[in-house]
């Protein structure tokens, strides 16, 4: 399963926020504290970048993870560049430790290997930082950089802890915890973070199964709808199993026709024996995604009380 963001999109924007704002007053204060050595035209460009950080603190969800990136080596380019125009040891210092202070937001809100490329990222700004603007001795550039790894593996650590504890023991799809949150973190009316379509899935008479085949059977059948979901839907898709034996799918690029589709090819994976009851629903102009989804679970509904074994679509 590609979960897509880590953490929600308005959290990844708040945090480059951040990043920028932080970075412009470490610009403002150095460059200032320099005034011979510095160009007005780097103070403005600090200035400038205190305003973008605001700016992407207060407009969150219109982040993407790529400009995430490009404002995060934006970031550190202008570190670096304010450290240069002021020179010696306190700017240099200075841009270290907020090298040091970026690492636990980049694993927070990236998955692992971007995380760990921008770690490499801040450990090259901290050699140049340390060799080349502050001149300090190589023992403290060196500790500087164990510190960094220290820090970039305690914060993999956390949150690998975090990702494990939003994932379905028995059908490895996420749970209902992590639907909550990718609900609440895509309103559906921001590109970045938009939802198309919705679809809850239910497996018919999922009771009798355990009754009459015992808890053993019931876990089977689970597994084989979520393995089914799995080899059936796109991979950007979120898949959930957001309750005993019901399933939900946001479906982010797509159209509602089109996951009806899809989730009609799940049933030619199942046994015989084992059919399932759908509700699709498409997202409507200025919809939140929680109000798609009650609509999908409406139609669920209506699948039942037409037969079970079937999708329906709510207009």
């Amino acid at each position: 399963m590609n979960s897509g963001w880590q953490y929600s999109p308005a959290s990844v924007a708040r945090t480059s926020g951040v990043n920028c704002l932080v970075s412009g007053l470490v610009g403002v204060v150095i460059v200032v504290a320099a005034s011979p050595r510095a160009a007005a035209v780097l103070c403005a460009l600090a200035v400038l970048w205190c305003a973008l950080g605001v700016y992407m603190i207060a407009a969150a969800p219109v982040l993407s993870r790529r400009l995430y990136l490009l404002m995060h080596l934006s970031g550190l380019t202008s570190i670096a560049l304010f450290c240069t125009a002021a020179g010696g040891e306190i700017a240099a210092l200075s841009g270290i430790f907020l090298q040091l202070l970026l690492v636990t937001p980049a694993f927070i809100v990236l998955p692992n290997r971007i995380a760990w490329r921008t770690t490499v990222l801040n450990a090259s700004y901290i050699a140049y930082l340390g060799i080349v603007v502050g001149d300090l001795h190589p023992v403290l550039v060196v500790n500087a950089e164990l510190v960094l790894v220290a820090i970039a593996i305690s914060a993999a650590w956390v949150q690998s802890v975090a990702s494990t504890s939003e994932i379905d023991d028995l059908t490895r799809l996420a749970n209902r915890r992590r639907l909550t949150r990718e609900l609440d973190a895509r309103p559906g009316t921001v590109a970045s973070g938009k939802i198309d379509a919705v679809a809850v899935v239910d497996i018919d008479h999922f009771k009798v199964i355990n009754d009459d085949f015992g808890h053993a059977a019931g876990d089977h059948a689970l597994v084989t709808v979520s393995d089914a979901l799995r080899n059936c839907l796109p991979p950007q898709h979120l898949l959930s199993r957001s309750g005993g034996d019901e399933f939900t799918v946001l479906c982010v690029t797509g159209t509602g026709a089109e996951l009806r589709t899809a989730i009609d090819r799940v049933r030619t994976e199942l046994p015989a024996d084992l059919t399932i009851s759908v509700g699709v629903a498409c997202r409507q102009d200025g919809e939140t995604a929680r109000a798609t989804l009650e609509r999908a679970d409406r139609a669920l509904y209506e699948s039942k009380k037409l037969g079970r074994n079937r999708t329906t679509m709510h207009d």
